[in-house]
């Protein structure tokens, strides 16, 4: 992946963690209070999965600014790594250099 494609993919996943950062903020979680609904914060400008995960889960991934929450298959290897895989999403975090660069300056926890 060239150096323009790896920061588009990380600024989008910069976007749709913005987005979930909405979502659990405002969320009264009607049907479970024990589980959320979260967009995949992959790198595909056109992805709009959604998925489920605890309030629990949601903040274990905020606790480090280069983790992201995507589904399965959506992972991009170029430039980041899997960190926890469950049956419902996978973590991963961004590899060194730009991806993980954006990630940290995008941050809204910071």
């Amino acid at each position: 992946m060239k150096d323009d494609e790896a920061t588009t993919a990380a600024e989008t996943e910069a976007r749709l963690r913005y987005a979930n950062e909405y979502i659990e903020k405002t969320s009264t979680y009607p049907e479970s209070p024990e589980t959320m609904q979260v967009l995949c914060e992959c790198g595909a400008a056109d992805c709009a999965t959604l998925m489920t995960v605890t309030p629990g889960e949601y903040e274990e991934v905020r606790t480090d600014p280069t983790h992201f929450v995507v589904v399965g298959g959506h992972v991009l290897p170029d430039i980041e790594r899997v960190v926890r895989e469950t049956d419902r999403f996978v973590v991963v975090a961004k590899r060194a250099g730009t991806p993980a660069e954006v990630a940290r300056e995008e941050d809204p926890r910071t």
